[in-house]
């Protein structure tokens, strides 16, 4: 066909197509839109005789459908034939007849809207066939002719669609080409716009960091200041004298116990001489052995001659060994022990000023220095950390981008081979 040799012959060669063309990324569209105009254009002009014959061809698959409809049985057929060759010609009239409602001549011929009728039509088609085939083989045998001219009429709607197919076929690649370039700009753009959003973002939180870092360190200075002052000089002296007095009260305390412990086990025998009833103590010598045991420091120095009655009581159940080296150790803290609590006393009354002279000491400014400081840095950081996340994601996007780019050069190449895009 004349046409078709026209299309596969058809190439526009112009002066400025013959040699290389730079187009800059935002004419791209513009340039796309251009070529896909000229395609429809094309295409419109290459099928408006397809569709006239359409047209015809249709108008004809009507009026023999008609024919084939309103046949009447000429000739000598077997009454069973009869019957099926009209009860299967009833479906064969009836797919017909809804493959001409389906497929309407297309009045929008740009190539979108070609290809969209063509596979509606070409499904159509298809359908009607399949639907009909079996029952097409029944009506042949006893309506011939004006099966004949249903058979004819479709083979020329098939014949038409064939050559929508063929104008499809030579447009399609350089129309997807253009769909997919256009689609792909859109992306672009829209990864361009995330990339430059980040980069923004990036510049804002490396501003924010610097005044955090800033005012850090006028908070780590103040501090600095702070501590060279008269009020860190005094809280620093206090915590030194604290320290002093707590091991001073410790070196007491040890001091009160070593008196009281080598005691504990000849306290302990007696303890359960009285509670097994083997041996009866006073109730206050008692409650003063209960306290011994307990909290030594906080017994009261006139134990220690009871206990050296108990000791010496020949009722004491303990051998006599045992109790010579019990009265010694009595005596021993009958001895040293009030003045060993009262070094104890007076330890533990500076320890407790100090202790309440550091509560009661001023350390607001302190504690905001220290706080500030360390807010300011942890916010700092946290910002360094989105930071490094969000310049993994743009890189990622960068390199997204880059290869959507490479796609697009692909696209507009098998558009234009010397066409080169300025990005």
């Amino acid at each position: 066909m004349k046409w078709i040799k026209k299309l596969f012959g058809k190439k526009e060669n112009s002066s400025e197509e013959a040699g290389l063309k730079e187009i800059n990324f935002e004419d791209l569209p513009a340039w796309l839109d251009s070529r896909s105009q000229k395609i429809s254009s094309r295409v419109e002009k290459d099928v408006s005789g397809l569709l006239r014959e359409l047209d015809a061809s249709l108008l004809a698959l009507k009026e023999s459908n008609s024919r084939l409809a309103e046949a009447r049985v000429e000739g000598d057929f077997d009454i069973r034939a009869v019957k099926r060759a009209k009860s299967n010609r009833e479906n064969v009239t009836k797919q017909v007849t809804m493959l001409i409602d389906k497929v309407r001549v297309q009045e929008n011929r740009d190539f979108k809207a070609l290809e969209s009728f063509y596979g509606a039509a070409t499904q159509n088609l298809n359908t009607c066939l399949e639907n009909m085939n079996r029952s097409f083989r029944y009506t042949r045998v006893v309506f011939p002719e004006e099966s004949k001219g249903v058979s004819e009429s479709l083979a020329s709607v098939g014949r038409v669609f064939n050559a929508l197919k063929e104008v499809i076929l030579v447009n399609k690649k350089e129309m997807d080409a253009i769909e997919a370039a256009n689609s792909v700009i859109k992306e672009i753009n829209e990864l361009s716009a995330s990339i430059a959003a980040g980069e923004q973002e990036l510049e804002s939180r490396n501003r924010r960091i610097q005044i955090l870092r800033a005012e850090a360190s006028e908070a780590s200075q103040a501090l600095k200041d702070f501590k060279k002052g008269a009020v860190w000089q005094k809280l620093q002296n206090l915590e030194a004298e604290f320290s002093a007095a707590g091991e001073k009260l410790r070196k007491a305390e040890a001091g009160l116990n070593s008196l009281i412990l080598p005691l504990s086990g000849h306290l302990s025998r007696i303890k359960k001489l009285h509670e097994s009833g083997r041996y009866t103590l006073k109730p206050e010598v008692k409650r003063q052995l209960d306290i011994c045991l307990e909290d030594p420091v906080k017994v009261d120095p006139s134990f220690f001659p009871e206990l050296q009655k108990v000791f010496e009581d020949n009722a004491l159940d303990m051998q006599t060994q045992k109790k010579e080296k019990a009265l010694s150790q009595v005596k021993a803290a009958i001895t040293g022990f009030p003045e060993r609590k009262k070094e104890y006393l007076e330890a533990l009354k500076e320890f407790e000023t100090k202790k309440a002279e550091i509560e009661g000491f001023d350390t607001g400014k302190l504690v905001e220095l220290e706080r500030k400081e360390a807010e300011l840095l942890s916010r700092a950081h946290l910002l360094e950390d989105d930071i490094e996340d969000s310049e993994k994601k743009l890189a990622a996007l960068k390199e997204e981008l880059e290869q959507k780019k490479e796609n697009l050069l692909a696209d507009v190449s098998s558009i234009d081979s010397n066409v080169k895009i300025n990005f």
